[in-house]
């Protein structure tokens, strides 16, 4: 299915985001890997959906991973995911005569699948240079989707291996092909276009001492092409888009028990459709041992807010050829999410637990609560189990 999840993302939800702090060298070990996660959604609320299906998507997702060290200084790291989808999913919101959002579901259940690539070799440097540079190829199939993206990244370390810079850029093309383009005047247009992206980002690393790490960075993405959704109803959004990001990330050792670390992490967003967001997230990483055992335990909390898109609407039927898109992700809301990873090594072996529970809702944004309502805000959770074995 043409929407993109949460899911995209899972491959890198049980790793509590760390930060270079020496130099870098190729690693040794070879590992497989397999993860199983779930995520489903909350059902729409009755009284405010007009039409009878209230369930939203559920979406199972299987991973196997691998990775091995090449010849010489080279490390390959690949990915495939397989994915079944589920469920309904919002096509319009409006406001009814009596003044209340209401939500147009998409009617029948919808069962989608997905196959995604991932292949990242590495190549690490030390010596008069000291640092990496890597490529990464990542390639998805939809039956109304065709995702193909390319990239590249590196790190420099300097200064007595205590400040690292880093930096990536990417490309990416995505084909439509809408299902059943021929039921609506939207999908038609959609099949067969093209959208497009570009991405950049830079960031400096520095040890400030033995037990604290920062780092600030920044990044820009261009989108263009046909960045509407052509299965809503009245979604007319600008073919261009700018994206920039700002981003500060902080690390503090701890001694407690067998050691433990706080990070705090902060991202600023805003965009060239008016849209403006802050992201603040706090874990707590603590290492636990049992004799032969290592356990490492990270509750998470992070608190999301964003403003809405400047052609963001509830008007059931806004003026012909004006922008304008009542999709839930363009609206001002704000959430929670909470999440708990546990992981478990012995041996060669390594057993992972991740749980997320995701709650949104326009209340949360506590100042420039927005006067409308947005029912088809999106609650969910996220259950993930996964198993490592390293080969040598």
């Amino acid at each position: 299915m043409m929407k993109k999840t949460t899911l995209n993302s899972l491959a890198a939800l049980a790793a509590a985001a760390a930060l270079p702090v020496h130099a870098e060298s190729a690693p040794t070990e070879s590992a497989i890997s397999y993860r199983f996660s779930q995520y489903q959604e909350s059902d729409l609320p009755e009284e405010r959906t007009f039409s009878e299906t209230t369930e939203r998507y559920a979406i199972d997702v299987h991973q196997v991973g691998y990775r091995r060290p090449l010849a010489g200084d080279w490390y390959l790291r690949s990915e495939l995911q397989y994915e079944t989808m589920s469920g309904a999913s919002p096509m319009q919101t409006y406001q009814n005569a009596e003044g209340q959002s209401v939500v147009l579901m998409s009617g029948a259940s919808i069962d989608e699948s997905r196959v995604d690539l991932k292949l990242a070799p590495t190549r690490y440097f030390s010596g008069k240079v000291d640092g990496s540079l890597g490529a990464n190829l990542a390639m998805s199939f939809e039956n109304d989707y065709q995702s193909v993206a390319v990239g590249a990244d590196g790190t420099l370390n300097i200064l007595d291996n205590h400040t690292t810079l880093l930096g990536s850029v990417s490309l990416s093309r995505d084909t439509l092909a809408p299902t059943d383009a021929f039921l609506s005047a939207e999908r038609e247009a959609a099949d067969g276009r093209m959208k497009r992206s570009f991405s950049v980002y830079q960031a400096v690393s520095q040890v400030i001492d033995q037990n604290n790490v920062i780092q600030v960075g920044g990044g820009f993405t261009r989108l263009s092409g046909y960045l509407s959704d052509p299965y809503k109803f009245e979604d007319n959004r600008p073919n261009e888009r700018s994206q920039y990001t700002i981003t500060a990330q902080y690390r503090r050792y701890m001694p407690v028990r067998s050691g433990a670390a706080l990070h705090a992490d902060y991202r600023f967003y805003s965009d060239s459709w008016g849209m403006v967001s802050n992201t603040f997230t706090a874990r707590w990483a603590q290492k636990l041992e049992a004799g032969a055992v290592d356990f490492h335990i990270t509750p998470m909390a992070r608190y999301y807010r964003q403003t809405q898109a400047k052609f963001y609407s509830l008007n059931i039927a806004p003026p012909e050829g004006d922008f304008s898109s009542s999709d839930y992700r363009l609206s001002s809301y704000a959430s929670i999410n909470l999440g708990l990873e546990a992981r478990a090594a012995y041996k060669r072996w390594e057993l992972s637990f991740d749980f997320q529970q995701y709650l949104a809702d326009e209340d949360m944004m506590i100042i420039q609560v927005p006067e409308s309502e947005t029912p088809a805000l999106v609650d969910y959770t996220v259950v993930s189990v996964g198993i490592e074995y390293k080969t040598f």
